[in-house]
Parts: structure tokens; C-alpha cells; sequence
């Protein structure tokens, strides 16, 4: 369910805590934006989003029961990619985004030790206390990861 509320559009994503693991806060003028700033924040949390290089194209998939479900498949997809195929991904474009499906190509390179500090270990987005927020100026979306 996406909520009306006032939104501060001037970032892509920020941080915030909550007891034994960490929020992110995603903004976008559009749903997509915010799909888009999901991986990014997912991302510079996990390494320093700079130092990754778009080199490669991957195609991700995922699927959900609405927006909110999708925007948390979407980023335990990247978290899956990131875990088993060692994928560090630092933008995508979005192919298809519908309220229960999203195809997008991501851009990135493998991990490599030494050139990509591990920052934070993401083991999975969760939906508890995940919202999707609209107003005049745009998307607010809060989703708690396990770390």
C-alpha cells in the first residue's frame, strides 16, 4: 500500500537504526526512482558505492505481492546476487516495473578484496515496518535489513 505524507526529495537514500539492525530510507520523484536508489543505498551500505565500477550487465528479476513486497524481494534479490555470486551492483536500468513484477540491468563488477571494503554484512530485507509513502513532491520507502 503506498501512503500520502510529505517527502524531503533532496537525497537518493539515508540510513536509520533500529534495535539489532539497520533501516534504509529511499527517495524518488517516481517509483522507479526509488527501485533504482534502493540499489544504490543497498549498496553503499554493504561497500563504498564509489570504488564499484560498471563493467558487467546483470539481469535481475523479481516479484512481489504489491509495491512494498516487491521493493523487498527486489532488494533480497540484489542481497542473493550479492551473497552467492559475489555481485557489487552500483546502478540499474529499469526495464519493466509493475506493482507485482520488476526486470532491470544492473551494472556492476564482482567483489574484489582489497578494492571494495565490506562495510556492512546484509543478510535480507524484511517487511517489517516496510512502507511505500507518496506526496506532491515524490516517494518516501522504509524497509529494515538484518544485518
Amino acid at each position: 500500500m503506498v501512503m500520502n505524507t510529505e517527502v524531503e526529495m533532496t537525497k537518493e537514500f539515508q540510513t536509520f537504526d533500529t534495535t539489532g539492525d539497520t533501516g534504509l530510507e529511499i527517495y524518488g520523484a517516481s517509483l522507479e526512482e526509488v527501485f533504482r536508489n534502493a540499489l544504490r543505498g543497498l549498496f553503499d551500505l554493504i561497500t563504498d558505492l564509489d570504488k564499484i565500477e560498471a563493467q558487467e550487465e546483470v539481469t535481475v528479476e523479481a516479484q512481489g505481492e504489491d509495491w512494498v513486497d516487491l521493493l523487498v524481494s527486489w532488494l533480497n534479490e540484489l542481497v542473493f546476487l550479492q551473497d552467492a555470486r559475489d555481485w557489487l551492483f552500483k546502478e540499474c536500468v529499469i526495464e519493466k516495473l509493475e506493482p507485482h513484477y520488476i526486470k532491470a540491468h544492473c551494472s556492476g563488477e564482482r567483489f574484489k578484496k582489497g578494492k571494495h571494503p565490506i562495510k556492512t554484512l546484509v543478510k535480507a530485507a524484511t517487511l517489517h515496518q516496510a512502507r511505500i509513502e507518496k506526496s506532491p513532491q515524490g516517494y518516501k520507502a522504509r524497509v529494515v535489513l538484518d544485518v
